[in-house]
């Protein structure tokens, strides 16, 4: 994995990434190049304490201000203190530093600091994004390697009065500029690395299995598997090490590029629910949920799991490819043990008593009906009591 700063365009995507050490040093040309001399930072409050995030707010060649009020599954009321704060700022860009909670807060207090109350007009789900035409320009900056935010067109926000959590999803909202900068991961916590990773090998599996995946989205979704099956483990057991956390970095990102197209499946529907009712965060319900996910859906996508299995390393020479489907998904079961994921939602604060409304939300996400397999009600509940 290279580790010099280098500058791509991936096709069909229109982020400018920028990656290697010292990324995150070269924000102020990128803002510059925007012509924006005011930053809004928008972040939490332990991003804000990094002194690479630090040192972006001393005497600097543009007025920067920092918004660090960012929790994790960020609600409509932050976006709205939020698009706020940039007003009174004057803010011209919004550069979004974390993990994906403020990565999708920076993209929707972009929009929201053009339109006052423009968050709370979109809890509509299942419907399209609307925006405002006057959205500030995103620099994304990710700190976990996980989401793929910084190259996506989503934002994914919970709305506190309807508890639910909405994936907005609109191309003013993909970033001018993703900075992956892998010394940023080397103080991540490692429960918060594990979630980041097993996050973004979701995002790869049900991009890959997707019926919407197309030729290149593919590619993109293999190569994040390979990097993950790579480095994972050697990203959560030595921090330090950066040429892991460049290649997580790395596979989060070309993932997120897969899912832009491809759009994910039944694993996504279903962790939506944990996070919005007990505030499992994301990565956490997406590897509690990952192999049930694949069980479900291996009958109806058996060459693509074989697929994932030799991305992965673990299928061998003459396997029938419903041998090397069923090594996926073991694979990916030994890869949460290895790195101490949750296996369970019983472990993480869910309520079984709240499985039918969690089964009745996860229905209504438009994850559904890009699923591999068609997904029925009782499939929902019954994936949700096997997790359980």
């Amino acid at each position: 994995m290279a580790l010099s700063l280098q500058s791509e365009q991936f096709p069909g995507n229109p982020v400018q990434v920028v990656s290697g050490p010292g990324a995150l040093a070269r924000v102020f040309t990128y803002t510059d190049k925007l012509g924006c001399p005011k930053v809004l930072v928008v972040c939490g409050e332990k991003v804000s304490q990094l002194p690479q995030v630090a040192d972006l707010a001393a005497p600097a060649p543009t007025t920067v201000e920092v918004f660090d009020q960012v929790e994790p599954d960020p609600s409509d009321q932050t976006v709205a203190t939020g698009g706020e704060h940039a007003r009174r700022l004057g803010a011209d860009v919004i550069v979004a530093i974390g993990g994906g909670s403020s990565m999708d807060a920076g993209k929707a207090i972009a929009a929201e600091a053009a339109q006052p109350g423009w968050i709370f007009s979109q809890d509509r789900p299942g419907e399209p994004t609307t925006v405002p035409e006057a959205v500030l320009p995103i620099i994304a900056v990710p700190t976990t390697a996980g989401t793929g935010s910084e190259v996506t067109p989503f934002s994914v926000i919970t709305f506190t009065e309807a508890q639910r959590k909405v994936v907005l999803n609109h191309d003013a909202l993909y970033p001018r500029y993703a900075l992956l900068d892998p010394t940023l991961l080397t103080s991540t916590p490692p429960a918060a690395q594990v979630a980041a990773g097993m996050d973004a090998l979701t995002h790869a599996i049900e991009s890959y299995v997707s019926k919407e995946a197309t030729g290149p989205s593919r590619a993109w979704a293999r190569d994040a598997i390979s990097l993950i099956g790579q480095h994972f483990r050697a990203a959560v057991q030595s921090p330090e090490n950066l040429e892991a956390q460049a290649g997580m970095q790395r596979a989060a990102m070309v993932a997120g590029l897969a899912f832009s197209v491809s759009r994910l499946g039944i694993v996504h529907a279903m962790a939506l629910p944990l996070s919005a009712l007990f505030g499992v965060p994301h990565g956490v319900a997406n590897a509690i949920l990952l192999p049930f996910g694949m069980e479900f859906n291996q009958p109806a996508a058996v060459a693509e799991f074989a697929n994932i299995a030799q991305a992965l390393g673990v299928s061998k020479e003459g396997d029938t490819p419903g041998a090397a489907s069923e090594q996926a998904i073991a694979a990916v079961r030994e890869l949460a043990e290895d790195t101490g994921a949750a296996r369970r939602m019983s472990e993480v604060g869910v309520d079984k008593d709240a499985i039918g409304r969690m089964a009745e939300d996860a229905m209504k996400s438009a994850h559904i009906s890009r699923n591999p397999r068609t997904v029925a009600l009782a499939d929902i509940l019954a994936l949700y009591e096997c997790a359980y």
